[in-house]
């Protein structure tokens, strides 16, 4: 794939850019597109895909669940409360 000029003014369009120096990117774009296309000389035949790179199973703490003892005191001091829920303002109109 070649970098040109329209691609990087497409580009610099659909991400809200402004790109001062032009041969600049397309150098380095040019240059990053390169390197993935090294990745399809890879011979991936036979190879499972992964789906994470770690492939051993997330283990959980052993800590126990401790309650935070002054919630009430953050409460007390939260401008709108109704029972033990906080008021905030609505996000919808």
């Amino acid at each position: 794939m070649t970098i040109d000029k329209k691609l990087v003014k497409d580009i610099a369009f659909l991400a809200r850019l402004e790109i001062s120096n032009e041969e600049k990117f397309i150098e380095e774009m040019q240059k990053i597109v390169d390197y993935f296309e090294l990745l399809n000389e890879v011979d991936t035949e036979g190879v499972e895909p992964m789906y994470t790179p770690i492939e051993e199973r997330y283990k959980l703490s052993e800590r126990n669940r401790k309650d935070f003892e002054d919630a009430e005191l953050i409460r007390n001091n939260f401008p709108k409360r109704e029972n033990n829920y906080l008021k905030v303002p609505g996000i919808h109109k």
